[in-house]
């Protein structure tokens, strides 16, 4: 089972890409188009096009509010935040700073202003591993929402997420499990129970569960997030393949290799349909549905599977 439970990166974790709120004016229709055109491109993968309507609504915001006012501030991290997933992290920390910084000066070290730039700061310095860093951002933040509550939720339940990923990382998994817990409670209040971020955060959850040898709860909160996923963006996508591998992985430290494989048996085609045909992760996933096949007896089946996956990976490393 050597590849197998390495699955499928058994623990898979995801941080909500964008990692703020997109809801920049509800009563402002270029504003709105903007929005609309940054959220279509995100969701396609084209950070390019995305960044280039965020500096728009930088420029939009600045010349109808002030370069200080809140819209602007907002719209300056949202372009922060699709700078940190371009690997842009010197432009998105100056961002992200200067934000801070004018709060800061504006309002005072404690005002819930501050809270949205310290998420993203924390976030900025876990994508770059800098988690001595992060950590303290994503602790002020929180401690400034316990004093001073902030009105937009979803900064805070991103604080608490990725501060409970980086708990979980460090070996702290009661931390971990409390403040996902509490960003879950958060991620309802700001996106609902029927977004793809809520059943994103079902599956950072899980995840931790898993970790504590919880692993019924984590079956059933896995399940969830995929039906979740299934009714928010439905399941052609590659984050249902995640979600599968690790509902797969779940059930294998479960002993429960007949659900195992009936988990990871639709993971191939999404693969197939979302990577191509000879992508190196199929050959993957399909070794790994072929050595489960064979611990179940079946070996016919595993055998064909292997050679698929052996044809896959022998073409791949032709195109390398």
């Amino acid at each position: 089972m050597k590849k197998i439970l390495s699955i499928l990166s058994l623990l898979t974790f995801l941080l909500v890409t964008l990692g703020t709120s997109l809801a920049i004016s509800s009563a402002d229709p270029q504003m709105e188009e903007l929005v609309a055109k940054i959220q279509e491109n995100l969701k396609s993968g084209k950070l390019s096009e995305a960044e280039a309507f965020a500096q728009k609504a930088v420029q939009y915001t600045q010349t109808k509010h002030g370069e200080n006012d809140a819209k602007t501030m907002h719209a300056k991290i949202l372009l922060a935040n699709i700078y940190r997933d371009m690997g842009k992290f010197v432009e998105a920390e100056a961002l992200l700073k200067g934000c801070l910084t004018a709060n800061e000066k504006a309002y005072g070290p404690e005002d819930s202003s501050l809270i949205e730039p310290l998420a993203s700061i924390g976030m900025l310095m876990q994508a770059q591993n800098k988690l001595s860093e992060a950590e303290p951002a994503f602790r002020r933040a929180l401690a400034i929402d316990l004093k001073k509550p902030a009105t937009d939720r979803l900064p805070v339940a991103e604080a608490k997420e990725s501060l409970a990923l980086l708990r979980a990382g460090e070996g702290d998994l009661s931390e971990a499990a409390q403040l996902i817990e509490q960003a879950l409670q958060e991620r309802e209040k700001a996106s609902g129970s029927n977004s793809e971020e809520y059943a994103t955060t079902l599956n950072n959850l899980a995840s931790i569960y898993a970790q504590q040898e919880k692993y019924d709860e984590a079956i059933v909160l896995q399940e969830k997030a995929i039906r979740v996923l299934k009714e928010a963006s439905g399941l052609d996508n590659l984050t249902n393949a995640l979600f599968s591998q690790n509902l797969a992985g779940f059930f294998l430290l479960a002993g429960k290799k007949t659900e195992a494989e009936k988990a990871l048996a639709n993971v191939p085609a999404l693969l197939e349909k979302n990577l191509g045909a000879d992508h190196p992760a199929l050959a993957e996933v399909l070794f790994e549905l072929a050595e489960l096949n064979e611990q179940m007896g079946n070996a016919a089946k595993a055998k064909e599977l292997q050679k698929k996956a052996t044809e896959i990976q022998t073409n791949a490393e032709k195109k390398q």
